[in-house]
C-alpha cells in the first residue's frame, strides 16, 4: 500500500531509514507484501512456507516462531508464552485469516508427515529430532537459498519479515500503538527504529507543513 499524507503513524517521529543489514551489521532489508508473496511462494517446503507466514503475520521474532508448539495456536490468536519472548512478557497476536489458512494447511501437512494430529506439546516445526524444535540456522540457509533464486535485495534476514510488517502497517496508518501489539516492543521508541522512512513519507510530511506544490 503506497504511504498516505494523512496516515496516523505521527504517534511518534519514526528514525530515518535505517542502512539495510551488511554481514551482519544494520537493520534487515524491509520487503513490500508482493515480494513477500513471492519469497512465501519460493519456499522449499511446507514448514518454511508457514514459518515465514506467522513471521510475515505476527511480525514475530524468528527465536520465539521457532519455539511455538501447536497448543499455541488457537481459533483466533497465536500466544507467545514470556519463556520464549525478548521482553518476559506473553503476547497474544490475532490471527489474519490468510495466515488461518496457511496453518491449516500445514496441519494436514503436518499430520501427513508424523502419521498422527499435532498434539498441544508437539513442536509446531519439528527439528531433525522429534524432541527438538527446527534451529535457526536451518531456517536462515533456508531463506538465503530462496532469496538468491528470486534476486531479492541485498540486506534480507530472517528479520525482514518482523520490519516490513512494522513498516507496512505504519505506512498503511495504524497506530503504533497497533503495530507494537503485533511485535511486542515495550515502547513506541523502539518500535520507530523497525520503521523505515523513504521520500514519500518525507514528501507527505512536508506537504502537511504546507511545503507541497
Amino acid at each position: 500500500m503506497q504511504a498516505s499524507c494523512h496516515s496516523r503513524w505521527n504517534v511518534i517521529s519514526p528514525t530515518l531509514k535505517a542502512m539495510p543489514k551488511t554481514n551482519g551489521s544494520g537493520q534487515a532489508q524491509t520487503l513490500t507484501p508482493a515480494q513477500l508473496d513471492d519469497l512465501l511462494d519460493a519456499a522449499p517446503g511446507p514448514d518454511h512456507r508457514a514459518l515465514w507466514s506467522i513471521m510475515r503475520f505476527t511480525g514475530s521474532r524468528v527465536s520465539e516462531t521457532l519455539a511455538l508448539r501447536w497448543g499455541a495456536i488457537h481459533q483466533e490468536r497465536v500466544v507467545f508464552i514470556k519463556a520464549t519472548t525478548k521482553t518476559k512478557s506473553t503476547r497474544e497476536v490475532l490471527i489474519a485469516p490468510r495466515l488461518h489458512l496457511e496453518l491449516g494447511t500445514y496441519r494436514v501437512e503436518w499430520a501427513g508427515r508424523h502419521g498422527k494430529q499435532p498434539g498441544n506439546r508437539d513442536w509446531l516445526f519439528p527439528g531433525r529430532w522429534p524432541n527438538e524444535p527446527l534451529t535457526r540456522q536451518s531456517a536462515d540457509k533456508a531463506l538465503r537459498l530462496a532469496m538468491n533464486d528470486l534476486a531479492m535485495p541485498s540486506g534480507c534476514s530472517l528479520h525482514t519479515f518482523r520490519r516490513s510488517l512494522a513498516t507496512t502497517m505504519a505506512r498503511s496508518g495504524t497506530n503504533l500503538k497497533v503495530v507494537a501489539a503485533f511485535t511486542g516492543h515495550r515502547s513506541l521508541q523502539q518500535l520507530a527504529g523497525y520503521i523505515d522512512v523513504n521520500q514519500a513519507d518525507e514528501l507527505c510530511a512536508l506537504a502537511a507543513l504546507g511545503g507541497g506544490v
